[in-house]
């Protein structure tokens, strides 16, 4: 039997311009990307993204072509592309040489599943498998959510004994739920992609975690529950999109982390969501990325 290859295009850029390469990559394959941080000859950063064959054929091609000349108009220049066959194998092995343990808040630890890490007193764990789903807690969007997280819980855990019920949006890996479930909370991941669902129940399974997170292909829309804490990691337009949908689902007194846009972008959010309501209690940045914390009073 044949083995299974991929598609991987690796693409060396300055790395003034790593973040925003990264995020069309992203974006364009719908997975995680591989960020070296020094490329060859520590000429700039390297990124690696990866295709079924099937799905990059001639217009993936053509339009990364595009994205390529775009940049260039704007003064931008790639120092290097390649496109090229992998086995299944090394893409795995390649996850494997560059996602290690690593301590993302002050209390949180994502490690992969291959490396033991032995937690220090107040440290909680999650494992990731980084599979095809994004989110490894290496984005500044997946830092900031988590971030927001931690000091939600922080403030408000005290104030209410019970059980926080969370919703996560988009979940992709699962990290945030698994997050939130490491906190103490009972946890509904929901994503349309069957990707990322199967990717996060796998990764709910290697936390033994499948008594706090439910995970489900459900549309939001679909949902009549309200949660105590909402967490949306996803692009501006997702979130001016399901804004109400959101706020809809958020019960008084509640907190809703909204993340995966631009510093730029927050006025347009902002003032979406407060005019249904809900009270800014937090504004995160890291890299040109932000992340709100919203109320419902």
């Amino acid at each position: 039997m044949d083995k299974e290859t991929w598609i991987e295009v690796r693409l060396l850029v300055p790395l003034s311009m790593q973040e925003e390469a990264a995020c069309f990559l992203t974006e364009f394959s719908g997975r995680g990307v591989i960020l070296e941080e020094e490329g060859p000859s520590q000429a700039g950063a390297l990124i690696r993204a990866f295709f079924r064959p099937e799905d990059f054929g001639t217009w993936q091609q053509e339009e990364l072509q595009e994205y390529l000349r775009r940049l260039g108009g704007h003064g931008l220049f790639p120092l290097g592309l390649e496109m090229r066959q992998v086995a299944a194998e090394d893409w795995a092995e390649a996850w494997k040489c560059h996602f290690k343990a690593r301590k993302v808040t002050s209390c949180l630890v994502v490690r992969p599943p291959w490396e033991e890490y032995q937690a220090a007193a107040g440290e909680l764990v999650i494992t990731i498998y980084p599979a095809m789903a994004f989110g490894t807690g290496r984005h500044p969007s997946t830092l900031l959510c988590l971030k927001a997280l931690e000091e939600v819980w922080s403030r408000d855990l005290p104030l209410d004994p019970k059980p926080w019920q969370v919703l996560d949006v988009g979940t992709g890996s699962g990290i945030l739920a698994l997050a939130a479930a490491r906190l103490g909370a009972g946890v509904l991941a929901i994503d349309v992609d069957p990707e990322a669902v199967a990717a996060a129940l796998e990764n709910v399974r290697l936390n033994a975690l499948e008594d706090q997170v439910w995970v489900e292909a459900t549309p939001l829309s679909a949902l009549r529950q309200q949660f105590a804490l909402i967490l949306a990691n996803l692009t501006g337009p997702d979130l001016l999109e399901l804004a109400e949908a959101l706020t809809a689902r958020l019960l008084t007194g509640g907190a809703l982390i909204i993340s995966g846009f631009l510093e730029e972008d927050r006025p347009r959010l902002e003032s979406r969501f407060l005019s249904l309501g809900l009270q800014e209690a937090g504004f995160l940045t890291e890299e040109d990325w932000g992340a709100l914390i919203l109320r419902r009073p």
